[in-house]
């Protein structure tokens, strides 16, 4: 890093005494000029606040206090106490992440693709992993009941840290001015999402997600999913990150545990498979996921294609609501907005209509072995219809839902959405 000049340090000196040490990290005076006057509004604020509890502050004490913490690289956010994500204030403190702008413009976006939607669901669910402070089912809620009213609006968010957890429910109640709301209709709770449903759990260790949501009794199937995962690879930690960040921000939310026979990238995509699994597993029609960067933007995208159950991948920006933009191409997947590749956007059966996304024509080879549509039922394989009982393996994946109620496994083939014909197992 570059040492700053006298004559810099001079005239911050001449401005302001607070103002050198405050260089360091700002690298600029006009950005140390900033930060000086938010913290000298925060130091007002809390003298403020002792006062109506009859308690005095020095208040030039606190101020050479925070400037001295924020001179050894203290996020201004911890000092501060809060981060905007969006139009919401959220609470930070240390040991959790805090909240990115980025990722608020895409789920500020997601938000109002999806609320413009003619075709929603009752009751819309979202599921939020990794979720920090809460801050993206907080705003997703602000930016979707703003002009929907009409729809009930549940959304989990989960995460492994107990104090991400405390952080996100007293966010929840900061924010959410509907007591219903805060009810049950938004929720957090604490779950692994790299641990194996169907491996061997430990004594005290977070349930996986699936068994979380089982437990709380609440529903197996969400229409959207989104997570911000640690998604930096060790190396780029160290090549990437600022000495901020490093210092105070909790790597447990930035890198991905460390695993034997994985190699640099990766440790560093770790979280995508998984994801990716846990949305097939709950039906998601709508996955939003972020990423570090356009290269591995790509490869969960082709991760993602790999599953064969999506009907369509894209690439979003930082500003993916710039409409005057012209989406790009980048390996076979559209690109849009502008900025640095943030998030990868997935959807399958209806969440296409809500994102606005036409339906493409499925390829020949679906269509070849199905039969011809002679009544209401074509949508049954043949295997059906020369059996008098009711067979489940035969049985089309809507209709079998229909019959099982909210048993509700997953079945033994392979299904394909009531919308496309039907093709016989290979």
């Amino acid at each position: 890093m570059p040492r700053i000049p006298t004559a810099l340090l001079r005239k911050a000196r001449t401005i302001d005494a607070f103002l050198p040490a405050l260089l360091a990290p700002c690298r600029d005076l006009h950005t140390a000029q900033n930060e000086l006057r938010w913290l000298r509004e925060h130091v007002e604020k809390v003298a403020k606040a002792r006062r109506a509890k009859r308690d005095t502050l020095v208040k030039g004490a606190l101020l050479g206090q925070l400037v001295r913490e924020r001179a050894k690289g203290k996020p201004l956010q911890y000092l501060l106490g809060t981060e905007y994500f969006g139009d919401l204030e959220i609470k930070c403190r240390p040991g959790v992440l805090i909240p990115r702008q980025d990722t608020a413009a895409s789920v500020t976006h997601l938000a109002k693709l999806v609320r413009t939607a003619p075709n929603l669901p009752a009751e819309l669910r979202v599921l939020d992993l990794c979720t920090g402070t809460g801050c993206i089912p907080l705003l997703f809620r602000h930016e979707f009941t703003s002009n929907r009213k009409d729809f009930d609006l549940r959304i989990v968010g989960i995460d492994i840290s107990d104090k991400s957890i405390g952080l996100a429910h007293y966010n929840l109640l900061k924010n959410e001015r509907i007591i219903q709301a805060r009810a049950g209709m938004t929720n957090f709770a604490k779950a692994d999402v790299l641990a194996d449903p169907f491996g061997d759990l430990t004594i005290g260790a977070p349930l996986p997600v699936r068994s979380m949501l089982n437990h709380n009794k609440w529903a197996p199937f969400w229409d959207i999913l989104i997570s911000n995962p640690p998604y930096i690879s060790p190396s780029a930690y160290w090549k990437t990150t600022t000495r901020s960040v490093r210092g105070f921000e909790p790597k447990l939310a930035l890198v991905p545990p460390p695993k034997s026979k994985f190699d640099d990238r990766q440790q560093g995509d770790m979280f995508y498979p998984r994801l990716l699994k846990i949305a097939e597993e709950v039906e998601a029609k709508i996955v939003l996921l972020e990423v570090a960067d356009l290269e591995q933007a790509l490869r969960v995208a082709q991760l993602a294609q790999k599953l064969d159950v999506f009907d369509g991948i894209e690439i979003w920006r930082d500003e993916p609501d710039v409409s005057s933009s012209q989406p790009t191409n980048e390996d076979g997947f559209h690109v849009y907005g502008e900025g640095n590749a943030r998030s990868v956007v997935c959807w399958r059966s209806e969440g296409g209509s809500w994102l606005g996304k036409s339906s493409s024509p499925k390829p020949p080879e679906l269509l070849q072995d199905a039969p011809e549509e002679t009544s209401s039922n074509s949508y049954w394989p043949p295997s059906y219809y020369q059996s008098n009982e009711v067979n489940f393996n035969a049985m089309p994946r809507f209709m079998w839902k229909r019959h099982m109620g909210d048993q509700r496994g997953k079945p033994p083939t392979r299904w394909r959405t009531p919308k496309t014909r039907w093709r016989e197992p290979a």
